[in-house]
Protein backbone atom coordinates (compact mmCIF):
# COMPACT_ATOMS: atom_id res chain seq x y z
CA UNK A 1 0.00 0.00 0.00
CA UNK A 2 1.64 3.12 -1.27
CA UNK A 3 0.49 6.29 0.42
CA UNK A 4 2.07 9.45 -1.82
CA UNK A 5 2.00 12.98 -0.53
CA UNK A 6 -0.19 13.84 -3.00
CA UNK A 7 -2.67 10.82 -2.69
CA UNK A 8 -5.91 11.97 -3.53
CA UNK A 9 -7.93 10.06 -0.73
CA UNK A 10 -5.81 12.62 2.01
CA UNK A 11 -7.04 16.53 1.91
CA UNK A 12 -9.55 16.60 -0.73
CA UNK A 13 -11.38 13.60 1.51
CA UNK A 14 -10.78 14.77 4.70
CA UNK A 15 -12.30 18.44 3.52
CA UNK A 16 -15.18 17.05 1.76
CA UNK A 17 -16.26 15.72 4.92
CA UNK A 18 -16.00 18.61 6.80
CA UNK A 19 -15.31 19.08 10.42
CA UNK A 20 -17.61 16.19 11.10
CA UNK A 21 -15.52 14.40 8.55
CA UNK A 22 -12.12 14.65 10.34
CA UNK A 23 -13.44 14.34 13.75
CA UNK A 24 -14.33 10.80 13.18
CA UNK A 25 -11.17 9.29 11.79
CA UNK A 26 -9.77 8.36 15.15
CA UNK A 27 -7.38 6.02 14.00
CA UNK A 28 -3.10 5.05 13.77
CA UNK A 29 -0.03 4.80 12.44
CA UNK A 30 3.69 3.74 12.35
CA UNK A 31 7.15 4.40 11.10
CA UNK A 32 10.13 4.84 8.87
CA UNK A 33 13.39 3.46 7.92
CA UNK A 34 15.39 6.77 7.83
CA UNK A 35 16.15 9.42 10.50
CA UNK A 36 15.27 12.60 9.53
CA UNK A 37 17.62 15.52 11.37
CA UNK A 38 16.06 18.55 12.05
CA UNK A 39 16.09 20.87 9.25
CA UNK A 40 18.71 23.93 9.34
CA UNK A 41 17.62 26.38 12.33
CA UNK A 42 15.33 24.52 13.59
CA UNK A 43 15.18 24.49 17.71
CA UNK A 44 15.77 21.30 19.82
CA UNK A 45 12.81 21.89 21.86
CA UNK A 46 9.44 23.35 21.83
CA UNK A 47 9.35 24.31 25.76
CA UNK A 48 11.32 24.43 28.72
CA UNK A 49 12.36 21.45 30.20
CA UNK A 50 13.69 21.96 33.87
CA UNK A 51 15.08 19.27 36.04
CA UNK A 52 15.39 16.60 32.91
CA UNK A 53 18.76 16.06 33.61
CA UNK A 54 19.69 12.51 33.78
CA UNK A 55 20.51 10.42 37.10
CA UNK A 56 23.55 8.98 38.05
CA UNK A 57 23.60 5.44 38.83
CA UNK A 58 22.72 1.64 36.74
CA UNK A 59 20.36 1.96 33.61
CA UNK A 60 17.01 1.24 34.70
CA UNK A 61 15.32 -1.62 34.58
CA UNK A 62 11.97 -2.73 32.19
CA UNK A 63 10.00 -2.60 34.72
CA UNK A 64 11.37 0.98 36.33
CA UNK A 65 10.49 2.61 33.51
CA UNK A 66 7.11 1.06 33.14
CA UNK A 67 6.72 2.27 36.50
CA UNK A 68 7.87 6.29 36.02
CA UNK A 69 4.87 6.28 32.89
CA UNK A 70 2.44 7.19 34.99
CA UNK A 71 1.59 10.82 34.70
CA UNK A 72 -2.02 11.76 33.58
CA UNK A 73 -2.05 12.79 29.66
CA UNK A 74 -5.75 14.23 28.63
CA UNK A 75 -6.65 14.85 24.94
CA UNK A 76 -9.10 17.04 23.76
CA UNK A 77 -10.02 17.59 19.98
CA UNK A 78 -12.45 20.63 19.41
CA UNK A 79 -13.15 23.47 21.33
CA UNK A 80 -16.49 24.73 19.37
CA UNK A 81 -20.43 24.70 20.07
CA UNK A 82 -21.85 21.38 19.10
CA UNK A 83 -23.78 21.30 16.09
CA UNK A 84 -26.52 19.20 14.93
CA UNK A 85 -24.68 17.09 12.57
CA UNK A 86 -21.98 16.22 15.10
CA UNK A 87 -22.55 12.44 16.24
CA UNK A 88 -23.94 11.24 19.42
CA UNK A 89 -20.04 10.35 20.01
CA UNK A 90 -18.41 13.07 18.74
CA UNK A 91 -20.80 15.95 21.42
CA UNK A 92 -19.40 12.86 24.19
CA UNK A 93 -16.13 13.56 23.79
CA UNK A 94 -14.65 15.28 20.53
CA UNK A 95 -16.50 18.36 21.03
CA UNK A 96 -16.47 20.93 23.71
CA UNK A 97 -17.79 24.07 24.62
CA UNK A 98 -15.86 26.67 25.31
CA UNK A 99 -17.22 27.77 28.51
CA UNK A 100 -16.73 24.05 29.69
CA UNK A 101 -13.33 23.85 28.55
CA UNK A 102 -12.42 26.77 30.09
CA UNK A 103 -13.97 25.34 33.66
CA UNK A 104 -12.28 21.99 33.03
CA UNK A 105 -8.66 24.60 32.21
CA UNK A 106 -9.49 26.66 35.81
CA UNK A 107 -9.94 23.34 38.12
CA UNK A 108 -6.65 21.69 36.56
CA UNK A 109 -4.69 24.96 37.36
CA UNK A 110 -6.71 25.44 40.91
CA UNK A 111 -5.90 21.83 42.05
CA UNK A 112 -2.52 22.87 41.66
CA UNK A 113 -1.21 20.93 38.63
CA UNK A 114 1.73 21.80 36.74
CA UNK A 115 1.42 21.25 32.94
CA UNK A 116 4.53 19.47 31.23
CA UNK A 117 6.12 18.73 28.12
CA UNK A 118 6.07 15.37 25.95
CA UNK A 119 10.34 16.25 26.05
CA UNK A 120 9.96 16.51 30.09
CA UNK A 121 8.10 13.10 30.72
CA UNK A 122 10.39 10.85 28.12
CA UNK A 123 13.34 12.74 30.47
CA UNK A 124 11.45 11.38 33.75
CA UNK A 125 10.70 7.90 32.53
CA UNK A 126 13.90 7.15 30.59
CA UNK A 127 16.22 8.99 33.04
CA UNK A 128 14.53 9.62 36.11
CA UNK A 129 14.65 13.24 36.07
CA UNK A 130 12.02 15.45 38.46
CA UNK A 131 9.05 16.58 37.52
CA UNK A 132 6.54 18.63 39.48
CA UNK A 133 4.67 17.74 42.34
CA UNK A 134 1.65 17.28 40.48
CA UNK A 135 2.31 16.93 36.68
CA UNK A 136 0.03 16.51 33.56
CA UNK A 137 0.39 16.94 30.03
CA UNK A 138 -2.40 18.59 28.20
CA UNK A 139 -2.82 17.62 24.42
CA UNK A 140 -4.43 18.36 22.02
CA UNK A 141 -5.06 16.44 18.19
CA UNK A 142 -6.09 16.76 14.40
CA UNK A 143 -5.35 20.58 13.85
CA UNK A 144 -9.16 22.15 13.73
CA UNK A 145 -9.15 25.49 12.98
CA UNK A 146 -10.62 26.37 16.66
CA UNK A 147 -7.43 24.47 18.61
CA UNK A 148 -5.67 27.31 17.13
CA UNK A 149 -8.05 30.54 18.13
CA UNK A 150 -9.65 29.05 20.98
CA UNK A 151 -8.21 26.16 23.17
CA UNK A 152 -4.52 27.05 23.10
CA UNK A 153 -4.72 30.45 23.38
CA UNK A 154 -6.83 29.53 27.18
CA UNK A 155 -3.99 27.67 27.73
CA UNK A 156 -1.28 29.93 27.67
CA UNK A 157 -3.61 32.68 29.44
CA UNK A 158 -3.38 30.69 32.40
CA UNK A 159 0.42 30.55 31.82
CA UNK A 160 0.11 26.79 31.35
CA UNK A 161 1.25 24.82 27.93
CA UNK A 162 0.03 21.99 25.72
CA UNK A 163 1.33 19.75 22.75
CA UNK A 164 -0.27 20.24 19.54
CA UNK A 165 -0.48 16.81 17.43
CA UNK A 166 -1.19 17.63 13.99
CA UNK A 167 -2.40 15.20 11.04
CA UNK A 168 -0.45 17.39 8.37
CA UNK A 169 -3.11 16.69 5.43
CA UNK A 170 -5.03 19.50 6.81
CA UNK A 171 -2.59 22.60 7.01
CA UNK A 172 -3.96 25.35 5.15
CA UNK A 173 -7.19 23.25 4.41
CA UNK A 174 -9.50 25.52 4.50
CA UNK A 175 -11.54 27.86 6.93
CA UNK A 176 -11.98 24.83 9.73
CA UNK A 177 -8.38 23.72 10.16
CA UNK A 178 -4.99 24.75 10.91
CA UNK A 179 -2.83 27.16 8.82
CA UNK A 180 0.99 26.83 9.01
CA UNK A 181 0.97 30.31 9.91
CA UNK A 182 -0.64 29.36 13.32
CA UNK A 183 1.08 26.46 14.09
CA UNK A 184 4.77 28.51 13.91
CA UNK A 185 2.80 31.24 15.77
CA UNK A 186 2.25 28.15 18.41
CA UNK A 187 5.18 26.96 18.57
CA UNK A 188 6.97 30.64 19.19
CA UNK A 189 4.26 31.14 22.11
CA UNK A 190 5.94 27.15 23.36
CA UNK A 191 3.01 25.07 22.41
CA UNK A 192 4.97 21.41 21.51
CA UNK A 193 4.27 20.37 18.05
CA UNK A 194 3.84 16.72 17.25
CA UNK A 195 3.01 14.49 14.40
CA UNK A 196 -0.71 12.78 14.26
CA UNK A 197 0.54 11.14 10.51
CA UNK A 198 0.10 12.83 7.64
CA UNK A 199 -3.55 11.86 7.06
CA UNK A 200 -5.05 9.76 10.13
CA UNK A 201 -3.84 6.51 8.48
CA UNK A 202 -3.96 3.59 11.19
CA UNK A 203 -0.31 1.69 12.03
CA UNK A 204 -2.29 -1.70 11.04
CA UNK A 205 -2.73 -0.04 7.79
CA UNK A 206 0.94 0.39 7.13
CA UNK A 207 3.51 -2.31 5.50
CA UNK A 208 6.29 -0.86 3.11
CA UNK A 209 8.87 1.79 4.03
CA UNK A 210 6.95 3.83 1.40
CA UNK A 211 3.92 4.24 4.12
CA UNK A 212 6.22 5.24 6.92
CA UNK A 213 8.09 7.38 4.75
CA UNK A 214 4.56 9.47 4.15
CA UNK A 215 3.16 8.66 7.68
CA UNK A 216 5.59 9.39 10.00
CA UNK A 217 9.02 11.49 7.70
CA UNK A 218 7.02 13.60 5.76
CA UNK A 219 4.59 14.47 8.33
CA UNK A 220 7.53 14.94 10.34
CA UNK A 221 9.46 16.65 8.07
CA UNK A 222 6.37 19.17 7.06
CA UNK A 223 5.50 19.97 11.20
CA UNK A 224 9.26 20.84 11.78
CA UNK A 225 9.68 23.31 8.77
CA UNK A 226 6.27 25.29 9.54
CA UNK A 227 7.20 24.95 13.71
CA UNK A 228 11.02 25.42 14.36
CA UNK A 229 10.82 22.75 16.56
CA UNK A 230 12.83 19.20 16.01
CA UNK A 231 9.26 16.91 16.14
CA UNK A 232 9.69 14.23 18.50
CA UNK A 233 6.29 13.60 19.89
CA UNK A 234 3.71 11.40 18.40
CA UNK A 235 -0.10 9.94 18.79
CA UNK A 236 -1.62 7.26 16.95
CA UNK A 237 -4.84 7.81 15.71
CA UNK A 238 -7.63 5.79 17.67
CA UNK A 239 -4.78 5.18 20.09
CA UNK A 240 -4.14 1.66 18.14
CA UNK A 241 -0.56 1.13 17.74
CA UNK A 242 1.43 -2.48 17.28
CA UNK A 243 4.84 -4.09 18.27
CA UNK A 244 5.97 -3.68 14.33
CA UNK A 245 5.60 -0.10 14.39
CA UNK A 246 7.85 0.87 17.20
CA UNK A 247 10.92 0.49 15.49
CA UNK A 248 10.33 2.43 12.05
CA UNK A 249 8.64 4.91 14.51
CA UNK A 250 12.09 5.49 16.13
CA UNK A 251 13.83 5.59 13.15
CA UNK A 252 11.93 8.37 12.07
CA UNK A 253 12.96 10.87 15.03
CA UNK A 254 10.40 10.54 17.08
CA UNK A 255 10.97 9.61 21.19
CA UNK A 256 7.96 9.39 22.41
CA UNK A 257 4.26 8.59 21.48
CA UNK A 258 0.86 8.27 22.73
CA UNK A 259 -1.77 5.98 22.75
CA UNK A 260 -4.79 5.39 24.75
CA UNK A 261 -5.52 4.22 28.16
CA UNK A 262 -7.12 1.07 27.11
CA UNK A 263 -4.07 -1.42 26.31
CA UNK A 264 -1.55 -1.26 28.89
CA UNK A 265 2.12 0.15 28.00
CA UNK A 266 4.47 -1.43 26.50
CA UNK A 267 7.63 -3.06 29.03
CA UNK A 268 9.21 -3.40 25.62
CA UNK A 269 8.95 0.21 24.41
CA UNK A 270 7.60 2.07 26.96
CA UNK A 271 7.96 5.66 26.08
CA UNK A 272 6.63 4.90 22.25
CA UNK A 273 3.12 3.41 24.00
CA UNK A 274 2.47 6.20 26.71
CA UNK A 275 -1.00 6.24 27.80
CA UNK A 276 -3.46 9.45 27.23
CA UNK A 277 -7.00 9.81 28.33
CA UNK A 278 -9.83 11.59 25.90
CA UNK A 279 -11.40 14.33 28.13
CA UNK A 280 -15.18 13.42 28.61
CA UNK A 281 -16.66 16.96 27.09
CA UNK A 282 -19.47 17.53 30.31
CA UNK A 283 -16.89 16.41 32.77
CA UNK A 284 -17.19 19.56 35.44
CA UNK A 285 -14.21 21.07 37.37
CA UNK A 286 -14.36 18.69 39.98
CA UNK A 287 -14.84 16.04 37.60
CA UNK A 288 -11.64 16.02 35.50
CA UNK A 289 -9.93 17.17 38.62
CA UNK A 290 -10.68 13.20 40.56
CA UNK A 291 -9.89 12.11 37.01
CA UNK A 292 -6.52 13.34 37.21
CA UNK A 293 -6.12 12.03 40.45
CA UNK A 294 -7.71 8.70 39.95
CA UNK A 295 -5.28 8.55 36.63
CA UNK A 296 -1.93 9.32 38.70
CA UNK A 297 -2.66 6.89 41.20
CA UNK A 298 -3.55 4.25 38.49
CA UNK A 299 -0.41 4.82 36.03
Amino acid sequence: MRLPLSSPLSRRGLLAGGLAGGAALLAGCSGPAGSPGAPAGVATSGAATPGAGPTSGPPATASELVSRATVPVLCWHQVRAARASDSKNAKYELVISPANFRAQLDAIKGAGYTTISPEQYRAHVAEGAALPDKPVLLTFDDGAENQASVALPEVLARGMTATLFVMTVVIDGGKDWITGDQIGALAREGITIGSHTWDHHTVDKLHTEADYETQYVGSRRTLQQLSGQDVTAFCYPGGRWTEAALAPLRAAGYTTAFQLRETPVSPVDPLLTLRRQIVVSEWSGPQIVAQLARLSSAG
